[in-house]
């Protein structure tokens, strides 16, 4: 094996260098793993543009990224078999983890943040990040377990019941997720808000009710297709605005919004408006274990569609385009890189 690999480094705001580094030696504890996809999540975006307030360059990105084993000191990984990463580091000593939150540690940190990640030919991780995958599942579907991961998770603490009417406001690859979750949940209507066309179209193709939120209006939409009543939750995926103010005017009295969308900037809330109505707002971080195992589980039994929330698959070469189309998002959705071919 080779001592060096390609990688599409990070070297700091606006500049990803595609090169020639040492590919990193495996050592106790630790799994080698050669990446197969790795997708560009909004996360890899902040820290592309100087954003993210723990990356720090030299930086290989992604925490979103499935491979084979290639080496390992635990029999429980042998070569070749295809894994995918969960990508939390946590402490295990702080209040949270004692209490079993691992996944809220008062120190998560996550690879391809706090650590190189999956923008590269072969990654190194911790053994406990590592998860065995089915054989017969597609790698390039299973690049969508941890955002699937974090959809599960959204769906599992909320109050969705059977035969709801939901909202997913934003159809970004979580929205698109959450919204098949939901689905799989028993929401028997979802009615799902986007501005990108593709992102729309990939709602409609998956048999969604569709808001083009470019020509209606969200709210209104919303609030005629549930006879003024309002949703009794809503999935907030999108982390705008826009956004953030209408999950809170199409909540139901006593209504719950999942706010799954991470804003880049501190927006403004109207507690007031909430208050009045009892309208709780739950924030979604990551997932527990048991979310990206269920994920897995999904995933592997084809209960949803993988494929077209893709939307490119592009070389590792290309890491600086496919950053750009997921930032633009208006004929992208989720764009996978793979260092397979350059």
């Amino acid at each position: 094996m080779p001592d060096t690999m390609m990688a599409s480094v990070w070297t700091g705001t606006r500049q990803v260098e595609y090169r020639q580094v040492e590919r990193p030696a495996v050592g106790p504890g630790q799994v080698l793993v050669r990446v197969a996809y790795a997708g560009i999540c909004g996360t890899d975006q902040m820290i592309y543009l100087g954003l993210h307030p723990r990356a720090r360059a030299p930086l290989i990105m992604s925490h979103e990224f499935v491979g084979a084993v290639v080496e390992s000191d635990d029999p429980r990984f042998t070569p070749g078999a295809p894994v995918a990463i969960n990508p939390l580091l946590y402490c295990g000593a702080c209040p949270a983890c004692t209490r079993g939150l691992e996944y809220i540690c008062e120190h998560l940190g996550l690879v391809g943040i706090d650590r190189d990640g999956g923008f590269a030919e072969y990654c190194v991780v911790p053994q406990h990040t590592v998860r065995p995958l089915p054989e017969s599942l597609p790698l390039v579907q299973a690049a969508l377990i941890e955002p699937l991961a974090v959809a599960v998770h959204a769906v599992h603490v909320s109050d969705l019941k059977v035969g709801d009417v939901t909202a997913v406001l934003g159809a970004g690859p979580v929205g698109i997720l959450t919204a098949q979750v939901a689905r799989l949940a028993g929401a028997r209507r979802v009615l799902v808000s986007e501005v990108s066309p593709r992102r729309l179209q990939i709602a409609r193709d998956l048999a969604f009710e569709t808001i083009d939120a470019t020509q209606e209006d969200t709210v209104e939409t919303i609030m005629a297709a549930t006879a003024g009543e309002g949703v009794p939750v809503v999935f907030e995926t999108a982390g705008v605005q826009a956004t953030l103010d209408q999950a809170s005017r199409v909540a139901r009295v006593q209504g719950q919004i999942l706010q799954v969308g991470m804003p880049k900037t501190v927006p403004h809330i109207d507690i007031t408006g909430l208050q009045f109505r009892e309208v709780s707002r739950k924030p979604i971080r990551v997932y527990r274990e048991s979310d990206f195992d269920l994920a897995i589980a999904l995933a592997a039994d084809g209960s949803l569609d993988l494929v077209r929330p893709v939307s490119h698959v592009l070389p590792l070469s290309e890491l600086d385009r496919g950053i750009q189309l997921s930032h633009e998002a208006t004929d992208a959705c989720k764009v996978l890189i793979t260092p397979e071919a350059q």
